[in-house]
């Protein structure tokens, strides 16, 4: 992941300078604006979310074993179809860490890609206000480990909605997935989450207040190990590097967790480079 967003600023570097030298001829998009517009999962500043998770679990585990890391790898694709109107296509491939119980009650840790994940929202094209967006979401079995993965293709509908201004943003996004395909041998999926956030922005793009917990529901499960519902603070700064570079530090606690190997605490580090928007102009109605 890191040779990646080497790669990325290697290759973006000039053309991002050069659009923020534009940028800040025109007076458009303060260092605050920017940073408002990256905590906005509607808003319309193309970037990459590296979003690396430590979590420690409870239940009846060692502690060699307690620990799952979780790296997100995220683009944030917002293209105009309209003057009124956006999709933001966020693709997410997750590479995990994790301990997997095993029949004898020992674990085994397994290391390899997640199950991919691909969400579209559409949304009014505006930069501040309350706005909404809907959308579908599609899960696809593409984990290189049995433990690593449900074996199983989902789908599902996605709604958020956002209150945005260049010095406070706050929202949610609600999902919910079936599976409808995959491994007969695998557990059925039906999952529901929700994305909470609320932060503020200084004029230096400072940001304080809560990250993105999710609190998740797993309607499969017994009533014991059906909810995760975390809390907890963040921190964050926009930096400018030759680009936009936006670096969060979060920490949660589960207040209410799986009994069997639940989430506890959750400790998360999130590094967001802007890159050039591909799609500027509308698609149709230009």
């Amino acid at each position: 992941m890191i040779l990646i967003l080497a790669l990325v600023l290697i290759t973006f570097v000039p053309e991002l300078t050069a659009q923020d030298k534009s940028t800040e001829s025109d007076g458009q998009l303060s260092e605050q604006d920017i940073a408002s517009e990256l905590s906005n999962p509607v808003g319309t500043v193309w970037n990459i979310v590296f979003q690396n998770n430590l979590t420690l679990l409870n239940g009846d585990i060692s502690s060699k074993d307690r620990v799952r890391w979780i790296t997100n790898f995220q683009p944030v694709m917002p293209v105009p179809l309209t003057r009124k109107w956006n999709v933001i296509a966020r693709p997410i491939l997750p590479f995990i860490s994790a301990p997997v119980p095993l029949a004898n009650g020992n674990f085994d840790r397994q290391t390899g890609l997640g199950d991919f994940t691909f969400q579209t929202i559409f949304a009014p094209n505006k930069k501040s206000g309350f706005i909404w967006g809907v959308g579908p979401l599609f899960g696809f079995p593409t984990a290189t480990s049995r433990g690593l993965g449900s074996s199983k293709w989902t789908a599902g509908p996605l709604a958020l909605g956002v209150y945005a201004s260049p010095s406070f943003v706050a929202g949610a996004l609600i999902t919910q997935v079936w599976s409808y395909a995959g491994k007969s041998s695998r557990e059925d999926v039906s999952a529901a989450s929700l994305q909470y956030f609320a932060v503020y922005i200084t004029p230096s793009a400072w940001q304080f207040g809560v990250g993105t917990p999710i609190i998740t529901a797993n309607w499969e499960a017994d009533d014991d190990d059906r909810w995760t519902v975390p809390i907890g603070p963040s921190i964050g700064k926009l930096f400018n590097v030759g680009i936009p570079l936006q670096i969060s530090l979060e920490a949660s606690y589960a207040v209410i967790h799986p009994d069997t190997y639940g989430e506890r605490w959750n400790f998360r580090l999130i590094v967001k480079p802007v890159i050039p928007g591909l799609v500027k102009k509308p698609i149709f109605g230009r």
